[in-house]
């Protein structure tokens, strides 16, 4: 699912699809880059189902992993691709 950032408070991120639809996430990056407003995520539509706290991190196991748990980020033409961390 494609989303884009409309507003950043902390670790409380507002998206918008492309169909207007609101939705809001906590989410912790754990990376130099920060997701800025107007930043495009693409993100597993079960994500989005869940009320959740979520943590990113840069990808940090591409052997034990799930395609879910990967997002990417795009921002003026540059890709950053994160993995979800779990505990």
């Amino acid at each position: 699912m494609k989303l884009t950032i409309k507003e950043v408070d902390n670790y409380n991120y507002t998206f918008t699809d492309d169909n207007g639809k609101i939705y809001s996430f906590n989410i912790e990056f754990y990376s130099n880059y920060k997701p800025q407003i107007n930043d495009i995520l693409y993100i597993d539509d079960n994500l989005i189902k869940d009320t959740n706290l979520y943590a990113f991190d840069e990808v940090y196991d591409a052997v034990n992993f799930d395609m879910k748990d990967f997002i990417k980020i795009v921002s003026n033409d540059e890709s950053y691709y994160f993995q979800r961390r779990y505990g």
